[in-house]
Order: structure tokens, then sequence, then C-alpha cells
């Protein structure tokens, strides 16, 4: 059965079977990579830091999966005109599930680059074309809801690898093991349920890549800023835990409550997408952003102010992501919105890429307070654009909900 083309898609629309079985099929997909990714980040950087290797080399070894994204994604677009999305999907699952096996092979960290590299392209290639399904899927009176079912499942998904881990233990081959057949698990809801209802993309975009930075600000920059912020809290906000006098246990802890605002607020700023102004909506969970890194330091000295504050720091700045995500889906279509989803996971990858960086040296200049620093000023910086565009840019006409 072939897979309908998006011009096919617009002619005769999925019924309501059919997009429930393709619903199923992308968010039980990315479920089970997003796992995958929260086993296998934490696994590498521990045998890497048991094995010796440099603080230096880890960072540079983790940083393989973004240069990939930067390789990839401006032709993500024309390798779906030539490959349907599920043999696509179906290759790079493959891809994935092969390299896990092969860090255990050859556990030498120069080999790990390029193996790294590859897994990278095959994680790109993943996360780029189930956006784009999913925005495909939704209109204008549920897009909102969707993408934030859509990012609640990644990040829960991702939450739930270190725990696999924990149980599988980091010896030997079994992690490896585990993490091949979990990865490779994820072709099984596609087969089951995707086949025949995937998007195709049949004609070029009309834009070049890089206009879509410029046709939408808001949208792509958000997923910059969302990118940088949340591998600041990842990263350095336990580093920024333990020099004001946190225990590591009580630092570490803390990114649970950043991913269980990430885990539960995604749904409800989706649905608020769904029925305000998007840009708004933008606008407002990055103001939340700004003040939520104040406040950081004003409220990290008691674990029982700091939790909600980052509990709600990271459940509203996390829409950044979900909103940025569902404007591009309202802006473009067919080609365009494979270009415009490839370019906004670029803009992440960029962000994810030089937000540690600016904040480890932040902190260097100013010790710990120069992480608040740097996020309030790449934060307050994106404050100034979605104001911008909320307040300059047309307003859209969409169906009543």
């Amino acid at each position: 059965m072939q897979e309908k083309s998006l011009t096919m898609l617009a002619d005769a629309p999925l019924t309501g079977a059919e997009r429930q079985r393709s619903l199923v099929a992308v968010i039980a997909c990315i479920s089970v990579v997003g796992m995958g990714l929260g086993v296998s980040i934490p696994l590498l950087a521990l045998l890497m830091e048991r094995s010796g290797v440099s603080a230096t080399l880890i960072g540079l070894n983790t940083a393989m999966p973004a240069l990939a994204t930067f390789v990839l994604t401006p032709f993500i677009p024309a390798l779906l005109r030539r490959i349907p999305a599920i043999p696509f999907l179906l290759a790079c699952i493959a891809i994935s599930a092969i390299a896990m096996p092969a860090y255990y092979l050859f556990p030498d960290v120069w080999l790990w680059f390029p193996i790294r590299f590859v897994n990278g392209i095959a994680f790109t290639g993943l996360f780029v074309v189930s956006e784009f399904w999913i925005n495909t899927l939704a209109d204008e009176k549920n897009r909102g809801r969707l993408i934030g079912i859509y990012g609640t499942a990644l990040s829960s998904g991702f939450a739930s690898g270190p725990v696999l881990l924990f149980l599988v233990g980091t010896e030997g081959a079994a992690p490896f093991a585990v993490i091949a057949l979990l990865i490779a698990a994820a072709a099984l809801p596609l087969l089951l349920f995707g086949r025949g209802l995937a998007p195709r993309v049949t004609e070029r975009p009309t834009r070049s890549f890089a206009s879509f930075f410029i046709a939408a600000p808001a949208a792509t920059l958000a997923g910059l800023v969302y990118g940088a912020m949340e591998t600041d809290i990842f990263n350095m906000l336990p580093v920024y835990g333990v020099r004001i006098g946190m225990t590591e246990q009580t630092a570490a802890f803390v990114l649970s409550i950043f991913a269980a605002g990430n885990i539960l607020c995604q749904v409800p700023i989706g649905l608020w997408a769904d029925r305000a102004d998007r840009r708004f909506v933008l606008l407002v969970c990055a103001t939340v952003g700004f003040l939520g890194v104040l406040a950081i330091p004003f409220v990290a000295h008691s674990i029982w102010l700091f939790a909600p504050t980052l509990f709600l720091f990271g459940g509203v700045v996390v829409g950044l992501y979900t909103v940025g995500l569902t404007l591009l889906g309202e802006r473009f279509r067919g080609a365009d919105l494979a270009s415009a989803n490839a370019a906004f996971v670029m803009m992440y990858s960029i962000g994810a890429l030089i937000g540690p960086p600016l904040a480890g040296g932040a902190m260097d200049i100013w010790d710990p307070h120069g992480l608040i620093v740097a996020m309030s000023s790449l934060c307050g910086l994106y404050v100034a654009v979605a104001g911008w565009r909320y307040f300059t840019a047309p307003r859209p006409a969409r169906p009543p909900v």
C-alpha cells in the first residue's frame, strides 16, 4: 500500500480511525526513541568518565549529534521527496540500533566520535520527520494539543531512560544490547499502525532553507532558546547547586523536578495555544522563563522554595518548544513545513551547542551566578523578539474552537 501524499491528504482526508492509527504510530515511535536517548546519553558519559577521559573530550564527544544535525537537516526535505517517510524512519531506527553495539565492540573514545556522529544523523532524521508528521496530522483546532501530547510522550520516554539504566546497570554488553533492542522496537508501531498513512513530500519548498529563520523568527528562535536553556539546566544547574552549598544528591534531584514540569505542563500549554494568539503564548512563556531564572538565586537556599519555582519554570519554558513547533504548523504546509521543521531542529541544536560553553564561561567570570546572567540574558533577548513579533506581525485567522 503506497503512502498517501500531502496532496492526496488534502483531497481525501484521513478517516478518524486512520488518524488515530497515525497518531499512535508516530507518538509510540518517538516515545521509544526518547527512552533510548535517555539511557544512552548518561551511559556513554559514565563510561568515558570511568575510563579517565577528560571533561573536555567528553564534551566534544557529546557535541557530535549537534554537529550531525547541522550536516543533515538542510537535506531532509529533498530526501523526503525521494524516500517515503516510513522507509526513511525505519532506516534511521536501524542505523541507531546498530550504533549501540558498535560502542561496545569499539571501546576507543576516538572511534566513538564517528559512531556518535552517524548515530546523531539517525536521531536527527527521526526527530525532524516525526515532528513534521505530527504537524501534518493536526489542524488549527487541535495543533497545540497534539504537539503537547507528542512533547509529553518524548519527555516521558527521555525521563524514564535513567530508570532503565539503573535496572540494567552499566557493566558489560547488557546495557548496549538493551538499548539497541529498545530502539529497534520503535519500528513496530510504524509497521503496525503507520503504513500507508505517513505524509509524503512531493513538491519542492517555495523558499530556501535559511529563509525560514527570517520568515518565522519567533518560532525558530524559540527552538534555539529552549535548546540552550534545557542544556544549561541539565548540565550546569547541578554545578551551580553544589557551589551554593547543596549536596550532590539534592543538586541532582532538582533536575527531576524540572523534568516533571516538562512532562506535566506541555499539554495544558498546547491547549492554551489552540485558544489564544500563539505569539502571545510564546511571549508569556519567555517572560516566565526570564523571571524564573532571575528568581533562582533568591529561592535556591531552600528546597521548599526551589522545588516549586523550578517545576513552574520547567513547565512553562518548555512551551517555547511546543508552541514554536505549533506556530510553524500554522504558518507552513507541505514541503515548506518539512523545511521549517528541519530549521527548527537545527536551531534547537545550535542552542544546545552554544548554551553550556557560554554559561560555563560566565560562571568562570562570576562564580556561580554567571549561570544566571547567561541564561537570563538569552531569555531576555528572546522576550524582546517575541514581543516585537506579537505587536507587529499580522494576527492569524484561525477557526473558532
